[in-house]
């Protein structure tokens, strides 16, 4: 919201409205009679020919909202509560002598505060500026409660955040009302704030605790939205395509335009792709062995000895390895993950779990409900995505023939843009001087430490299958344009990467979706496709619905089927679409490797252009807005055609 300009009493309550109006029509006037004087000019003051007269018009005022506030903290005593500003405008402001204020207490900056916002420039005021720190990762610039850096400002007066619903509202020195914010369960309107309050996302597995009350963006210039309404916040119901959407503390993405949208960029590269289980262990072997400076992985699990093996050899020669990861897996940290952490650990790698730490306050959580990427990076010059965890069932070292387990893929790449993007991400989550969520490895860990005396793996798993033909990598060489989405950031943008390709199919166009899991909807599970749809789901419909050929695949190994929202109902709910409006498209479930469907594929043949989406994505809520996964987008006809083939072969083979 625009702040009113200086006068010296109050603002009674539509001084801001009337304010808008009267500037505009100002302005409207001030270029009429500019227009006319300069038309009416006297034949004295003419300038020769050819000169150019443009009025001057004075840049707009700085524009400072409340663009996000954490009210719900998981830490115990919520000392980490905190709002942002945001100077929308094209001035500075300073903030000497504003005010933070609820119903009921108010935190005001210091008339002799030197904090000036710049335009573009945000800032963080929270209670306790040390809190803050530990669950943002960033500095507060101003703290109502306890400041115990000395570069953070101490505001005079302090607020409490009523989590269950309230206001905030923002005034200038001179008292008047500069912006507001109605949240939660607030029964009584406030000034500057039309309608019902602003809700934060719940449904399904979200939950409020920990959440943070945003602004939606404008897709375009990123700036955050501002009509006074509860539509311009992100929990917006109404609003499937940039509403309902989650922020936790720590989260990058959204007002940092380095992960806002996905990464999109061309080069001149090889791209290997590797299948599971037949073809996927020798390829990555072969990469992590070729590490001469450095190994950075980000995982779900690691269960696989020989690949630990082939890590800690590289460890003891000096390169330097770093593992991420999970910290909470359902079933636990297995006695075989806590054997081959070990080894590792032995040979000098850091391993760190996505938890809280020991010295972590009490509640804290970690930053995502699962890190549940598996990409690696080699040496700054090698990266590898992928859907599969580093485990027997997807990487069976044994090359006896035919070789049966889990169906996934991998893409390894030299392309310098991937890199760079993966880097990116693996630096932000791998920040333990900034957050409390990553566990460090100790023998005696209860949880994550070595596993019992004597313990010794046991013999990996056999499928028994009767064909395994993509044991052979295929490498692309050539220009290729590049995609790397990421989950929570960007993965969702219907503007921009997977979601943009899925709505430009039409006729004569391709989508093919090899999943673990496809849901029918998302939201609670008592729901429906209409209330709460799957926008992946809906995406390739609306394509067939265009005239696109649509296939999904989805598993049929590890499905419930009496699940109202599983695999065997999602392809029931698609075949009754297809068959009702005539499209070309179906679905089936599979198990064409003997252990699964692990996949995360999507295959989009648009206008021309041919992609590869392959990574750690499911087709599941959490996944999107909750968990960190990664996307490896390739435009590569290749690198399609080989995915293609084994989507074709596992299509023939499936139920």
């Amino acid at each position: 919201m625009p702040h009113a300009p200086v006068c010296q009493q109050p603002a009674p309550l539509p001084y801001r409205r009337l304010m808008r109006r009267a500037a505009a029509a100002a302005l409207l006037a001030f270029l009429f009679v500019t227009a006319m004087l300069t038309a009416i000019r006297p034949a004295a003051h003419a300038q020769e020919e050819g000169d150019l007269y443009l009025p001057l018009i004075a840049a707009p005022a700085a524009r400072i909202v409340i663009a996000a506030a954490h009210v719900d903290s998981v830490i115990t005593g919520e000392p980490d509560e905190a709002i942002l500003l945001w100077n929308a405008g094209a001035r500075s402001q300073s903030l000497a002598g504003w005010q933070l204020a609820t119903a009921t207490r108010r935190a005001a900056f210091p008339m002799t505060a030197t904090l000036t916002l710049q335009p573009g420039q945000r800032l963080w005021c929270a209670a306790q500026d040390a809190a803050f720190l530990s669950s943002f990762g960033e500095r507060a610039a101003c703290a109502w409660a306890e400041a115990s850096d000395p570069a953070t400002l101490r505001l005079e007066g302090s607020l409490a955040l009523n989590n269950r619903g309230g206001q905030i509202v923002l005034r200038d020195a001179q008292g008047r009302l500069v912006d507001a914010l109605l949240y939660g369960d607030a029964s009584s309107g406030v000034e500057g704030w039309t309608g019902a309050p602003a809700q934060l996302y719940t449904r399904g597995a979200v939950g409020v605790e920990g959440q943070i009350y945003h602004r939606k963006l404008h897709p375009l210039t990123g700036q955050p939205l501002d009509t006074d309404a509860a539509t311009d916040w992100a929990g917006d119901l109404g609003d499937v395509a940039w509403g309902r959407r989650v922020r936790r503390p720590g989260w990058r993405g959204w007002d940092d335009a380095s992960l806002a949208r996905p990464l999109r960029d061309d080069a001149d590269a090889t791209v290997t792709v590797a299948v599971a289980p037949e073809g996927l262990y020798a390829p990555l072997a072969a990469a992590l062995s070729s590490a001469t400076r450095s190994i950075d992985l980000s995982l779900y699990v690691l269960e696989h000895p020989e690949l630990t093996h082939i890590i800690a050899a590289a460890a003891d020669r000096g390169v330097s390895v770093r593992l991420l990861l999970e910290g909470g897996p359902p079933g636990g940290v297995s006695d075989l993950q806590r054997w081959c952490v070990s080894r590792l650990a032995a040979a000098g790698a850091d391993v760190r779990y996505l938890a809280a730490a020991a010295n972590a306050p009490p509640g804290y959580d970690p930053r995502y409900r699962y890190t549940h990427a598996k990409f690696g990076l080699i040496d700054g010059r090698l990266a590898f995505v992928g859907s599969e965890n580093f485990t027997w069932d997807a990487m069976p070292a044994d090359a006896r023939a035919p070789v049966g387990g889990r169906r996934g893929f991998y893409l390894i790449t030299d392309a310098e843009p991937v890199v760079r993007a993966l880097t990116a991400i693996f630096t932000a989550d791998w920040a333990p001087d900034r957050f409390l969520d990553l566990e460090p490895y100790s023998p005696q860990h209860p949880r994550y430490g070595d596993p019992p005396a004597g313990y010794v793996p046991p013999p990996p798993p056999v499928y028994e299958v009767e064909s395994a033909p993509f044991a052979q990598p295929v490498t692309a060489h050539g220009q290729a344009r590049f995609i790397v989405a990421s989950a929570p950031e960007n993965a969702l943008r219907p503007d921009d990467g997977l979601h943009a390709l899925l709505q430009r199919a039409g006729p004569g166009d391709e989508i093919l979706v090899a999943q673990l899991y496809e849901h029918k909807y998302w939201g609670d599970k008592d729901g429906n496709p209409i209330a709460d749809p799957n926008p992946r789901l809906q995406l390739a419909i609306d394509a067939a619905r265009r005239g696109a050929r649509v296939r999904l695949l989805l598993d049929g190994y590890f499905d419930d089927p009496e699940d109202p929202r599983g695999n065997r109902a999602t392809a029931d709910y698609v075949q009754a679409i297809a068959a009702a409006e005539g499209l070309d498209l179906d679905a089936r479930l599979a198990n064409p490797a003997g252990g699964g469907l692990h996949a995360k594929l999507v295959l989009a043949r648009v206008q021309g252009e041919t992609w590869s989406a392959v990574g750690s994505l499911n087709g599941g809520e959490v996944s999107h807005k909750l968990n960190r996964e990664v996307v490896l987008l390739v435009d590569a006809p290749a690198v399609y055609a080989r995915l293609a083939e084994v989507f074709s072969w596992d299509w023939a083979h499936s139920q």
